[in-house]
């Protein structure tokens, strides 16, 4: 199965195993929150779930633990990641997970069959997102929800001291992701892209989550030196450019009272009955 669009897991770290480690640090961080705001937006258990772009199982495993009573269809599309996901969440397996390989623009999967689909960070690196609302609606049972999680590039993250050279990478990363198909501004327009895919009741919220609560050290996995200077690799900044971000995060981390805020953007989206 060819795996398309602005992230592949085999080619955005040093090694795939790197990538994955941040992937895992990336879901705990924001977790609690992202649980907080599901179940606001009437995500119960006892019901049958679908996670569009499963990625390695880190965000499966949560679900799996906040609803204990429910079935969670993970559907990815990248081999890589089946396999690593099929043997991280083997003790599941036998009856309340499936892992299915597909993409999300034609899962092959049965109409109106799940209550909830959940997309994290996924419909932002696919060229063609209406294929994959259209996609979601059909799979979804009649008032079943779609939640759609993400991130804007523009409202991403503040730092006190602030450094203008994460502003010069968040900018490159931009770039790279337009140039390779993908949206840095999907968030923004999930509640257009919701109602134009004939969602009903649809509801957006922002959660943000902190060192101050969380400690400076987890979120230093998404800035590690030896990450920066493979993206120097790829194109997507030049090796100055990553030697000097790697210097700023060093002094920043030197201040009085580094301080680190992120954001991320969750919307709902009804089908009608």
């Amino acid at each position: 199965m060819t795996v398309s669009g602005s992230y592949n897991v085999s080619i955005q770290n040093i090694t795939v195993e790197k990538e994955i480690e941040r992937l895992h640090s990336q879901v705990i961080l924001s977790w609690e929150k992202e649980a907080q705001t599901l179940k606001y937006f009437g995500v119960q258990d006892q019901i049958s779930i679908i996670e569009l772009g499963s990625g390695p199982g880190f965000y499966t495993e949560q679900l799996l633990n906040l609803l204990p009573h429910s079935q969670i269809t993970a559907l990815e599309i990248d081999p890589v990641l089946v396999e690593y996901s099929q043997k991280y969440l083997q003790n599941y397996c036998e009856n309340r997970l499936k892992i299915v390989p597909g993409s999300v623009l034609n899962t092959n999967l049965p109409k109106n069959s799940f209550d909830i689909a959940i997309a994290r960070l996924v419909f932002e690196h696919i060229s063609q997102p209406e294929i994959a609302f259209k996609e979601t609606w059909r799979i979804l049972k009649p008032g079943g929800k779609l939640v759609l999680i993400g991130g804007d590039r523009q409202m991403m993250m503040l730092t006190n001291p602030t450094f203008p050279e994460f502003e010069m990478i968040n900018q490159k990363a931009i770039e790279f992701q337009i140039k390779r198909g993908g949206d840095p501004y999907l968030a923004r327009k999930f509640t257009q892209l919701l109602q134009i895919a004939n969602f009903s009741k649809i509801d957006l919220q922002t959660i943000n989550y902190h060192s101050q609560e969380l400690g400076i050290e987890p979120f230093l996995q998404q800035f590690k030196p030896q990450h920066l200077l493979h993206l120097s690799k790829l194109g997507m900044l030049s090796k100055t450019e990553a030697e000097n971000t790697i210097n700023a995060i060093d002094k920043f981390l030197q201040s009085p009272h580094p301080f680190i805020l992120m954001f991320m953007f969750m919307a709902c989206g009804e089908k009608a009955i």
